[in-house]
């Protein structure tokens, strides 16, 4: 868990993650330079399994959660936001369905809430098996970072995360093309807070994103390796030349075709996020 300022929601966050963990888990709280009283809030919260790592200087997010995977040594790590909600039974229902699911990387729905005035939103429970996520992923990232559960030698073979702006996204897609089946699960773990100031809301934060070099060959990387396709364009940018213009349709004609393996449900589910595709 990451954390900086998050004096406001980092208490509910630390106590309902550590009521859902194992008794052999340990919770990792990277503060990322806080200047307000995040550090004495978690510093007050007497439980063995968990532990602190203040910091003077700010890193940023993957920095911080590449350091956080290289101080730890489990089998598995899971990944969990201040500012949100662990559900209880997350933890063992996320390990049960990995074993069930066969998959490395695991994530799940979420209770989407806001506070004043409260507002809650359950995002479709609806499953995506390790065969339809990696082709979601060709269109955008479907899934929520902080519901990650996963085995560490997925993350590692990946490359760990990277100082990219979309360090999530980037992973899936690195650890995708190294073949590690993930999928989504129906049951939501996490109560997943919104609040006006969410960088990853703005438009602004989008066109970045859809600029970000290194998150742009990791995406060339991905789609050569799962599509067998040659893309110079990704989505989020327009289509500004015939040339990459014809790209975006050949990505929607290879990802038709192999949706054909899919159970129809999940061809349905497949052509809702391929609406985001240029047509």
């Amino acid at each position: 868990m990451p954390v900086r300022n998050g004096q406001a929601t980092v208490g509910r966050a630390v106590a309902s993650t550590l009521r859902a963990m194992p008794r052999d888990a340990e919770l990792v709280i990277w503060d990322d330079a806080s200047n307000d009283s995040t550090v004495r809030l978690i510093e007050q919260i007497d439980d063995r399994r968990l532990r602190l790592m203040p910091n003077d200087r700010t890193v940023g997010v993957g920095a911080a959660l590449r350091a956080l995977c290289d101080q730890t040594d489990s089998r598995f790590v899971a990944r969990m936001d201040a500012d949100d909600v662990c559900l209880p039974w997350r933890f063992a229902a996320q390990s049960a369905a990995l074993r069930v699911q066969r998959c490395e990387i695991l994530f799940s729905p979420v209770l989407r809430f806001r506070t004043s005035p409260l507002r809650v939103a359950l995002s479709a429970p609806v499953a995506i098996p390790p065969a339809a996520l990696p082709l979601h992923l060709a269109v955008m990232c479907v899934v929520m970072h902080p519901t990650m559960f996963a085995a560490r030698r997925a993350i590692e073979t990946a490359g760990g995360y990277r100082g990219v702006l979309a360090e999530d996204y980037d992973l899936w897609l690195r650890a995708a093309t190294q073949g590690a089946p993930m999928a989504r699960m129906p049951l939501p773990t996490l109560a997943y807070r919104r609040h006006p100031g969410q960088v990853s809301l703005t438009g602004e934060y989008a066109r970045r994103v859809s600029t970000d070099a290194g998150l742009a060959q990791s995406y060339r990387d991905f789609v050569r390796a799962t599509l067998d396709l040659d893309l110079d364009w990704m989505p989020g940018q327009r289509p500004d030349s015939p040339r990459t213009a014809e790209a975006a349709r050949e990505l929607r004609a290879r990802l038709e075709a192999r949706s054909a393996r899919l159970s129809a449900w999940q061809r349905r589910l497949l052509q809702r996020t391929m609406r985001r595709l240029p047509s």
